[in-house]
């Protein structure tokens, strides 16, 4: 009697935890929004500099407990004359990610519009190749070395790329976009700012 009760007490709690992640998942639905600022981030041509806003800010506005499930970002109208100079670090709630950096060579992109997204089957932005339109994954090449952003971003930033590091944070509240030229003499510009497509997990 003691074994047959103890397997019966064994298959009841099994069972309650079975049932826990159903109720959780029913006590919440996904909602996907997206935020821009349209406000024309200038890349200045003078040493290690930052961008005109620095940061570039977008807040996002979710119910309270809204939980971030997946995160995109668009770079909107970009023109540089040497990409490879231009790092780009997104903040969020105690998260940091270097989601652009050292890529495109020195091929000169005009008036072009890259949206990163961890799931992109067009792999990562290319090292030394041409930019172009185009959904890709986020991506820094650290062979090329660390990226130290000017204040105020966060130091040291993070060398990762994936956008999936927001996973789990809390989807409101204030993204903030750093961008730097980390060489001097070529310059350049997001004309159409940039945007933010976010995915979460909101309370019913």
């Amino acid at each position: 009697m003691l074994w047959g009760g103890m397997l019966i007490a064994v298959a009841l709690l099994i069972a309650s935890l079975a049932v826990v992640p159903k109720k959780a998942e029913a006590a919440t639905k996904l909602v996907t929004k997206s935020f821009s600022n349209s406000n024309q981030i200038l890349i200045p041509n003078f040493g290690t500099a930052a961008a005109s806003p620095y940061p570039s800010a977008i807040s996002s506005s979710f119910p309270r407990g809204s939980k971030v499930r997946d995160v995109n970002v668009t770079l909107r109208n970009y023109t540089h004359e040497f990409p490879d100079d231009v790092d780009v670090l997104l903040v969020h709630a105690g998260v940091n990610r270097t989601i652009m950096s050292d890529v495109g060579g020195g091929n000169v992109v005009n008036n072009i519009t890259l949206s990163l997204n961890d799931e992109s089957a067009n792999g990562q932005l290319p090292d030394e190749g041409q930019l172009f339109d185009g959904i890709f994954q986020p991506t820094n090449n650290v062979l090329e070395g660390s990226d130290i952003y000017n204040s105020p971003a966060p130091i040291p930033a993070s060398a990762k790329s994936s956008l999936s590091g927001f996973d789990g944070s809390r989807a409101k509240g204030t993204w903030k976009l750093f961008v730097q030229d980390d060489f001097s003499g070529l310059s350049g510009f997001m004309a159409g700012g940039w945007s933010v497509k976010i995915k979460a997990a909101v309370p019913r």
